[in-house]
């Protein structure tokens, strides 16, 4: 479990220190606070900036998949005050893996020099390796015209020296990518509703673990009549359906965004056991008179599939509600921005949130 974050240089944060993480943990704060850059940190920093997760970045932040034509738009913003010339570095102390440190930089095109022949997923998992995702080229010879720049990450553990280093060219979205895997997943589910086709297979795994009851449970804080959540390809497409004792299965995408959000969640959170899911607007179309019982899950499902959870809202409702369904191993963060642009986490114990829920103090 991550226990505390240090993010410096990293879009509007000039040095974050964010302590006393705990499994859940719920973010709050004004709009441009920097909540779901804070997701972003951890995601980059739990994954090692490979590019499966900074696709994932790209897509939380709306720009598609990993810009070719106009890669500043991905790689400026991320430097704090548009300065690539001081390095961002993403720090958290991991209970099991010690320090985990992220570290982007501008580098030289110079330094950016092998010709790397894409590999199978398979070969790429071993120390030393190279390897090439579907979609991203590899980086071109050294005499390729272009900028006379590139973006290098690194990320290192407190068990090892640097274990993952990533290159990353922008002119042509080519990279290198060095290291042993990392042993940390993390998934972020976005404000977005997520493809109820895309978890159908996860679903299948759970339900052959035995867990189905967790998706099922889920699934009832917004449909009580639900026997059972099914994956079914009866239609020729894989679709996550719902028995609610009709003749016949129902797509759950049919019965509103609240269930497809609900199963999203939970799925996500099997898709990463013992590692960090992060989700932005927890709240999305969920009605307040579930959020008890959707926080209920949340904690359910995390400890179920070992997972620390961090999620951001806007919902004054929301925090009311995970102050009332969760006791110990929980924590509520606000973010805030002072006047000269620096940023600072207040952190609240959960009795403290009672006193703020209490009162109706504005806290968000």
């Amino acid at each position: 479990m991550i226990e505390n974050l240090r993010v410096k240089n990293f879009r509007l944060f000039r040095d974050l220190a964010i302590d006393r993480l705990e499994r859940i943990n719920l973010l709050a704060g004004r709009n441009n606070s920097g909540k779901t850059s804070v997701l972003e940190a951890i995601l980059l920093m739990a994954a090692g900036g490979g590019p499966e997760l900074l696709s994932a970045v790209a897509q939380l932040r709306e720009l598609g998949d990993l810009p070719s034509e106009t890669p500043g738009a991905f790689w400026r913003p991320m430097f704090s005050e548009l300065d690539s010339g001081r390095a961002i570095e993403i720090k958290g102390r991991h209970s099991q893996l010690g320090d985990l440190v992220l570290t982007i930089s501008r580098e030289r095109r110079n330094s950016l020099t092998r010709r790397i022949i894409g590999h199978s997923a398979g070969q790429r998992q071993g120390h030393g390796s190279t390897g090439q995702y579907p979609g991203l080229p590899s980086l071109p010879p050294r005499d390729d015209p272009g900028r006379s720049w590139g973006i290098g990450l690194s990320w290192t553990t407190g068990h090892n020296d640097e274990v993952r280093r990533m290159r990353f060219c922008p002119d042509c979205n080519c990279f290198e990518l060095t290291g042993e895997v990392i042993p940390l997943t993390a998934a972020l589910t976005a404000a977005h509703i997520g493809n109820v086709q895309d978890d159908a297979v996860p679903l299948g795994q759970v339900r052959a673990r035995k867990q189905g009851n967790l998706v099922t449970e889920a699934l009832r804080t917004v449909e009580p009549r639900l026997v059972s959540g099914e994956d079914s390809s009866a239609n020729g497409t894989p679709m996550i359906c719902a028995d609610i004792g009709l003749p016949e299965l129902i797509p759950i995408s049919a019965m509103g965004e609240g269930m497809t959000r609900i199963a999203g969640i939970v799925l996500a959170m099997s898709s990463v056991r013992g590692g960090v899911l992060l989700v932005d607007e927890i709240e999305t179309a969920i009605h307040h008179s579930v959020m008890r019982k959707l926080w209920e899950v949340v904690a359910k499902a995390s400890q179920a599939f070992d997972v620390q959870v961090f999620a951001t809202t806007h919902s004054f409702e929301c925090l009311a509600a995970a102050q009332e369904a969760l006791r110990d191993g929980w924590r509520f963060h606000r973010l805030e921005r002072a006047e000269d642009g620096s940023s600072r986490c207040v952190t609240f114990e959960p009795e403290d949130v009672g006193t703020v829920v209490t009162h109706g103090l504005e806290v968000r």
